[in-house]
């Protein structure tokens, strides 16, 4: 994909001046920095500051009723901007932030206007569009599937933007959804190989990392019946190499949290920070969809990539709109 050059381009240019001007940034998270999902990648974002100069600090596997305290601590230690990584973290940043003066929080992944904070939305639904041109372009039975760890907005936006992509090129395309967990492996794998069962041939989870389960019911599947491949995806992180399946992994729909990190820290040490929501998403370099390069050229056709480049194009521009 072309945009991802444009991305690269984009950090080179932001994360030097973060070096120059940022006075630290801190980064708490509600799971573990090794979950291999949604706390994993904020780390890995984190780091991808710190390689440009800025100091940082993390702490992981803060609740909801330890936030404040941890906001409060890391303020009065003289963090200068806090990334609160998580919905959970709403409420107790809020509040924080009317007693702070000289540290800014930003909380990651929610998408409400609140006083005294940056919010930073995720909006997945296009790159998931252009996964579902893709799932409809290769889909033999028509059936497709979408397994989220839960029905939140954010979650049903990918599902919506996966439908519209797929039913794009194919209109009898159909998306069976399913709500699972976001750590329970089983209950996924069961619920990809219900799903097989009903004759779905692509599957697209967004499930952190309990798609694990998922992935190893597809690699199972396939390894019995080679003649009838069964196809997946990644959502959030780059799954494309995962172990279980990737090479039946077309492509992800990731978030660049690194560089949603770097807008916001950027507008923390330049002057330009204000309230409000950041929306993060196919413009902004920050959720794009990543082919699997072991499949392009091959299952993944250069008119397919075509089909996908010029989505995207279409979704940037405001003339493809995801009901």
């Amino acid at each position: 994909m072309r945009l991802i050059p444009r991305l690269l381009t984009v950090l080179a240019c932001v994360v030097p001046s973060l070096a120059q001007g940022a006075e630290g940034v801190a980064l708490i998270t509600a799971g573990s920095i090794n979950d291999g999902g949604w706390s994993q990648l904020a780390k890995e974002g984190l780091d991808k500051l710190k390689a440009g100069g800025v100091k940082t600090t993390v702490i992981q596997k803060v609740g909801a009723d330890a936030a404040a305290t941890e906001l409060r601590d890391l303020a009065a230690d003289g963090w200068s901007l806090i990334i609160a990584h998580g919905y959970e973290f709403l409420n107790p940043a809020t509040e924080v932030a009317k007693t702070l003066k000289g540290t800014r929080i930003a909380v990651s992944g929610a998408d409400v206007e609140r006083p005294g904070i940056v919010t930073i939305d995720f909006d997945v639904s296009q790159a998931s569009y252009q996964l579902g041109v893709i799932a409809g372009r290769l889909t033999k039975s028509g059936k497709l599937g979408f397994i989220g760890g839960g029905a939140f907005p954010s979650v049903k936006a990918c599902y919506r933007g996966f439908l519209a992509g797929a039913k794009s090129v194919r209109a009898d395309a159909t998306v069976a959804e399913a709500y699972t967990s976001w750590d329970q492996v089983t209950q996924n794998k069961a619920q990809a190989e219900a799903f097989i069962a009903q004759g779905i041939d692509q599957i697209y989870p967004d499930v952190d990392a309990a798609a694990k389960g998922i992935y190893e019911a597809v690699a199972e599947r396939n390894t019995a019946k080679p003649d009838a491949l069964v196809w997946t995806y990644g959502c959030v992180g780059d799954a494309n190499a995962n172990p279980a399946a990737g090479k039946w992994t077309l492509a992800s729909a990731v978030i660049r949290l690194d560089n949603a990190f770097a807008h916001v820290a950027k507008s923390a040490s330049d002057g330009t920070w204000k309230p409000g929501v950041v929306r993060e998403n196919l413009a902004s370099g920050t959720c794009v969809a990543v082919l699997n390069p072991t499949l392009v050229g091959g299952v993944l056709t250069p008119a397919i990539q075509a089909e996908v480049e010029a989505a995207g194009k279409q979704l940037v521009a405001g003339t493809i709109t995801i009901p």
